[in-house]
C-alpha cells in the first residue's frame, strides 16, 4: 500500500494542517529535521500529474526514490536528466552488453520490454516502472494491456514512455523532468536538442523538393523500415519509401527504378560505441558490398560515391538504438547537403551530448565508430 510521509488521513496528500502537526511533532522530538523538510516539500510540490504517451494520467504523491526501466532508452533519458544512479533499481535484459552504460552492468534485469518479468518487478517494489507504450497490434503492442493490469494491480505506479520516437521525445523528456523533479535539467537539454534540430530546419525549410536528395535506406540488404522516413525528411532528404506505409522486404528493381541520389545503411548488429575509431574494416566491407551490387551500378548514389553507413545508436530502432536520433539527423544533413551545412560539426555536437548529458568521458576521435565514411 502506498504511503506518503506526513499524510495522516490516508488521502496521499499533505495538507496545511498536517504540516502544522508535523511542526509540532518536530518540536516534541517525534520526527527529525529531515523528516519535517521532506513533509513540507511534499506539501509544496505534490501531487504531480502528467499524461504519458498512451494518454494515461500518471500521478505521483511524493518524490520517486526507486524506478525500474524496461528499455535502455529510459536509462539514457534519465541519465540526461541527471537522475541519480541509485534511483534505478532494475533494467532491461542484456543491458550489460551496452558499453555506454558501465554503471548499470550489475543492475537486476526484468526481461525485455514486450515480455517483462512481472514477478521480478513486483519483487523489487519500485515507486515507478517505466514501460514502452507499445506499437501496433502484434507482439510489440499486445503485451501492454495485461502488463499494466498486473503492475497496477500490485499497487505499482506505471508510466508509458518510449524515449525512442522523435515525434514525441521532447514531450517525454519534459514530462519525465516533471515526474523526477528535474525540470531544470530537462530545460537545459531541450535547449540543446531543439537548437540542433531547429538550426537544420531553418536551412532546409524553404528548399524545393528538387533540391532534396532522394534516399534509399536499408538495415540489411534490401530490408528497410518506414521508421527511416522521419529522420531522412528532417535532414532535408526524400525517402523512396515516403507515403508507402510499413516496409520490410524491398524489391531491388524498385530501388533501381527510384534511382536514389544517396544510399544509407543502418547498422545494428553490434555495439559500435565500443569500437576504436580506427577499426573500420567491417564497415568498409559492408559499404563495398553495397557499392559492388551489380543492379546498383547505374544509380546516382553509387556513381557519385554517396553511400553512407550509420550505426543504430544514432537511429531510432534496432539493437543498440538510443536517444541520439537528433545527432543522427545532423550527420544525415551533412551528408545530404554538404555545401549547405559546411559549418555543421556533427561530431562536436555528439561529443557534447556524451560529455554534458551522458557523463561519458571519452573522445570520439579515438572511440566509437558510428558513421562511415568519416566526415
Amino acid at each position: 500500500m502506498q504511503t506518503v510521509p506526513g499524510d495522516l488521513d490516508g488521502d496521499l496528500l499533505v495538507s496545511a494542517e498536517e504540516v502544522k502537526i508535523a511542526d509540532e511533532n518536530f518540536v516534541q522530538g517525534k520526527i527529525t529535521g529531515q523528516d519535517l523538510k521532506d513533509i513540507k516539500h511534499i506539501h509544496e510540490a505534490y501531487p504531480r500529474t502528467v499524461k504519458d504517451t498512451r494518454g494515461r494520467a500518471v500521478t505521483i504523491h511524493g518524490p520517486i526514490k526507486t524506478v525500474v526501466c524496461t528499455v535502455s532508452h529510459h536509462l539514457e533519458t534519465l541519465r540526461t536528466l541527471k537522475v541519480p544512479q541509485s534511483v534505478v533499481i532494475g533494467g532491461p535484459e542484456n543491458i550489460d552488453i551496452y558499453s555506454i552504460f558501465p554503471e548499470f552492468k550489475t543492475l537486476p534485469t526484468v526481461g525485455n520490454f514486450y515480455e517483462p518479468d512481472v514477478e521480478k518487478i513486483i519483487e523489487l517494489r519500485p515507486d515507478m516502472v517505466l514501460v514502452h507504450p507499445g506499437s501496433g497490434t502484434g507482439t510489440f503492442g499486445a503485451y501492454i494491456g495485461p502488463l499494466l493490469e498486473k503492475l497496477e494491480g500490485a499497487g505499482i505506479t506505471v508510466a508509458c514512455f518510449a524515449c525512442s520516437r522523435p515525434e514525441c521525445y521532447a514531450e517525454e523528456v519534459q514530462k519525465l523532468g516533471i515526474l523526477f523533479e528535474r525540470e531544470n535539467e530537462s530545460d537545459e537539454f531541450m535547449l540543446f536538442y531543439n537548437d540542433v534540430l531547429d538550426s537544420i530546419q531553418e536551412k532546409i525549410r524553404h528548399l524545393p523538393d528538387s533540391d532534396k536528395p532522394l534516399v534509399y535506406s536499408e538495415n540489411r540488404p534490401y530490408r528497410a523500415s518506414y521508421n527511416d522516413v522521419p529522420p531522412i525528411e528532417s535532414a532535408g532528404g526524400r525517402s523512396i519509401f515516403a507515403g508507402k506505409g510499413e516496409v520490410e522486404e524491398v524489391n531491388p528493381e524498385d530501388v533501381v527504378a527510384a534511382n536514389p541520389d544517396v544510399i544509407i545503411r543502418i547498422l545494428g548488429d553490434e555495439d559500435y560505441d565500443r569500437r576504436t575509431a580506427s577499426d573500420t574494416g567491417k564497415l568498409e566491407d559492408v559499404r563495398r558490398e553495397i557499392m559492388n551490387r551489380a543492379e546498383l551500378q547505374n544509380t546516382t548514389a553509387v556513381r557519385e560515391d554517396r553511400v553512407f553507413l550509420i550505426a543504430s545508436p544514432l537511429w531510432t530502432y534496432m539493437p543498440f538504438s538510443g536517444c541520439r536520433h537528433f545527432i543522427g539527423v545532423a550527420y544525415l544533413a551533412k551528408w545530404l547537403h554538404p555545401d549547405l551545412f559546411s559549418d555543421l560539426d556533427p561530431q562536436a555536437l555528439h561529443q557534447r551530448y556524451l560529455k554534458d548529458f551522458q557523463g561519458l568521458d571519452y573522445d570520439l576521435k579515438q572511440r566509437g565508430i558510428l558513421v562511415y565514411p568519416e566526415m
